[in-house]
């Protein structure tokens, strides 16, 4: 394929801005906290869907804009308070601006704004006093908005190449495909691999509702099964290009479950004053489990009350937003999406495995933590259909989650999903805090030597036994390779000492090194430094975190609390990729995970970058590492049992490592048969040791959050190898 376009220095990037009111945390909606002006912007999100991602968009053909979608080249769209906006400006390396606006107080805001500005924009209001209505928004607005600006920096910039974007422009041609043999079933459930399919063109056989009769869920999956395996059809076609070279392809699968809060779910008490059908709704939809509201039919009949269908709407709004969030994420990687049911949020054994780990009792002879969170996985499982997780398992460069259930833990084959493949997460609640990371679409290029100094921010009392652990291991892995790995520990006691620490490194890569709790009782999740229990969502706007934070500690995002955990906060404080733990973690195994991990960041990136001369991204290392973590732990037990001595264990840990670290498809099949046959174990017997390692050990305790996939580890050759 030749590339996909010309090589240039000029600006190609199109920003879409959703502006928006200035609503305060209370507003924000009852079951997952979107902002009410968010959810009255659904029309700007089915708008910026069917407009170019950038000037090159809609002037290629099909193979090269599906080829640009794989490794992330779509929409860069961002929803900003009207306050928040008023302080940017245009600027010539950033010109093309089209802005969506949805009330008059905003529109007369935004025609002052624009009055000050040296570049014009396109502004697409709901407003009648003026502007560009969004029932007549078309792509060849943009089109013709981006001439007026190209006549702009011509007139200031002499050297802008305005003839060659005029020809540009000249070639932009609405997206047109083939005529898809699929009848499209019009369902959030499949409304993300529509939209996908429909930005680049496609058209469908025919178009219908999805229902499905009371008790039997198979429309709804089958109609998700055939959209997916016909984004998955579109991946497939396209061949290699020079891109993949200098850029790695995004997550080809999205898995979402939409979520409500936790104190939402809460069983309420009935109130004879409230209005009829209120109290009925809510519980209907606490209790769903299924793609579609259900109960008795005396119930069903008062959610059409007008309480019910106020309660409803509001349900069905922030289903809606999220979901057109979702598609522009899918439809900007060329993912396939698979929603799951609402069961998946509903797991009763949640709890048991949660409380044994909490407990102390993970470990032992009776195998109760193996049976406990078996039960976990089955209870996952029996929300998923195994046609939906075949597609899941199928992902070729990973599975981007959408969801606050742990569905890391999802069986693939005798592994959790975590462990089989690179997986993130994006929590679902607060809704708020979902929509800012599903935005987020511009790769950060990351240097390996970037990773060359880690922060260690150790927040133990001078008499933690603990207290050492991180220490040790970081110093045990820099002996070995000074030349790419150093660490600086800093010990704060306080607050504002965390603050100060954090804020004045300037690497790719911190660690906190302390204790973490998630209080039942608060609903917040705290890190503990010196005597305080530190909230970090109270630092967002002084807290200034590197791309990526790794925190050892316990219950930094419990799955089984509030969403106001650690690990969230520091995603509202702008870290790209948090590494948190879903449980309690043992010290020194949390240790010696920070510190590989640490390694893995500087040498075995410096080597894939340097060696292999190919990009990687973060995703990769920390799945990789969650790899090779349980590898280790499982070598580690055969040795326990006395199957292996000391050298032929370490001797084979470097064997099987090497099915992770040369990224091969059948790692788990060739370390697992490589194992069997060193130990003679036999095929249950190996399984039932795989069971207990996993259900025993860490590995399955971390989540990877936000958007490491945004982090591509290059450097500049690399990268310039070929453009895309």
């Amino acid at each position: 394929m030749k590339d996909a376009e010309p090589h240039v220095n000029w600006p190609s990037m199109i920003r879409y801005v959703v502006v928006l009111d200035e609503d305060s945390l209370e507003e924000a909606s009852i079951f997952q906290g979107i902002s009410p002006s968010m959810l009255n912007m659904e029309w700007a999100l089915r708008s910026i869907s069917e407009m170019p991602a950038d000037i090159f968009d809609f002037g290629l053909p099909l193979e090269a804009r599906k080829a640009r979608r794989i490794i992330g080249k779509g929409w860069s769209w961002t929803p900003l308070t009207i306050s928040n906006f008023l302080q940017l400006r245009i600027t010539h390396d950033d010109p093309y601006w089209v802005v969506y606006s949805g009330s008059e107080a905003i529109f007369s805001a935004l025609s002052d704004w624009e009055g000050r500005q040296t570049l014009p924009v396109l502004h697409i209001s709901t407003d009648d006093a003026g502007g560009l209505a969004p029932d007549r928004a078309r792509w060849t607005h943009v089109r013709d908005h981006i001439r007026r600006v190209a006549v702009k920096l011509h007139e200031r910039a002499k050297g802008f190449p305005v003839a060659e974007l005029r020809k540009t422009l000249k070639a932009w041609r609405k997206p047109t495909a083939p005529r898809l043999d699929l009848v499209a079933k019009l369902h959030n459930c499949t409304v993300p691999n529509l939209v996908t399919l429909r930005a680049l063109g496609f058209s469908f056989a025919a178009e219908e509702s999805l229902m499905s009769p009371p008790g039997d869920e198979s429309p709804h999956i089958n109609a998700i099964v055939e959209s997916a395996n016909a984004v998955i059809s579109q991946q497939e076609s396209v061949g290699v290009f020079p891109a993949l070279f200098s850029h790695f392809p995004k997550p080809d699968r999205i898995v979402i479950a939409p979520s409500l809060y936790a104190h939402t779910r809460q069983r309420l008490r009935p109130n004879t004053n409230a209005p009829a059908g209120l109290f009925e709704t809510i519980r209907v939809i606490q209790q769903q489990k299924g793609y579609t509201f259900s109960g008795p039919g005396a119930v069903m009949v008062r959610t059409m009350s007008p309480a019910g269908q106020y309660i409803m709407g509001l349900r069905a709004q922030e289903l809606n937003v999220q979901t057109l969030a979702v598609s522009l994420r899918a439809a900007s990687t060329l993912a396939a999406t698979v929603r799951l049911p609402n069961g998946v949020n509903l797991s009763s054994e949640l709890s048991d495995f949660t409380a044994h780990v909490r407990g102390g009792r993970s470990t032992g002879g009776n195998g109760k933590a193996e049976r406990v969170f078996r039960n976990v996985q089955k209870s996952l499982r029996s929300y998923t259909s195994p046609a939906l997780l075949e597609i899941v398992a199928s992902s070729q460069t990973g599975v981007k989650l959408i969801a606050d259930a742990p569905l890391e833990w999802l069986p693939v084959g005798d592994l959790p999903l975590a462990i089989a493949l690179n997986v993130s997460r994006i929590p679902t609640t607060p809704g708020n805090l979902m929509m800012t990371q599903l935005m987020r679409s511009e790769t950060l290029y990351i240097k390996p030597k970037a990773f060359g100094e880690v922060l260690v921010v150790s927040s133990f009392s001078p008499s933690d036994p603990i207290r050492h652990d991180v220490r040790i291991a970081m110093e045990t892995f820099t002996k070995t390779a000074k030349e790419h790995l150093n660490f600086r520990q800093v010990t704060v006691t306080c607050r504002d000492q965390f603050v100060e620490a954090v804020n004045s490194f300037h690497g790719a890569m911190m660690i906190f090194d302390g204790h973490g709790s998630h209080d039942r009782n608060s609903g917040a999740g705290f890190l503990h430094i010196g005597t305080e229990k530190v909230d970090v969502w109270e630092l967002r706007g002084r807290l200034r975190p590197p791309p990526v934070v790794v925190l050892s500690a316990c219950d930094t995002h419990s799955p089984d609390r509030t969403h106001a955990t650690a690990g969230a906060g520091f995603l509202t404080c702008g870290a790209t990729s948090v590494v948190a733990t879903l449980l309690p973690v043992r010290s020194k195994s949390a240790a010696l995970f920070a510190a590989r991990l640490s390694m893995r960041a500087a040498w075995y990136t410096h080597a894939v970058v340097h060696g292999s001369k190919r990009p990687i991204l973060w995703s990769e290392v920390v799945g990789s590492m969650l790899r090779l973590d349980f590898l280790s732990d499982l070598i580690g037990r055969l040795e326990k049992k006395k199957m292996l001595s000391p050298r032929p264990a370490a001797a084979l840990r470097t064997e099987v490592n090497m099915f992770v670290h040369t990224r091969d498809a059948n790692w788990w099949a060739n370390a697992k048969a490589r194992l069997m046959e060193v130990t003679g174990l036999e095929a249950d017997d190996m399984a039932r040791l795989v069971s207990k390692t996993i259900a025993e050990g860490d590995s399955v305790r971390y989540t990877h959050l936000g958007n490491p996939d945004l982090l591509c580890i290059t450097d500049n050759d690399v990268l310039n190898a070929a453009q895309p």
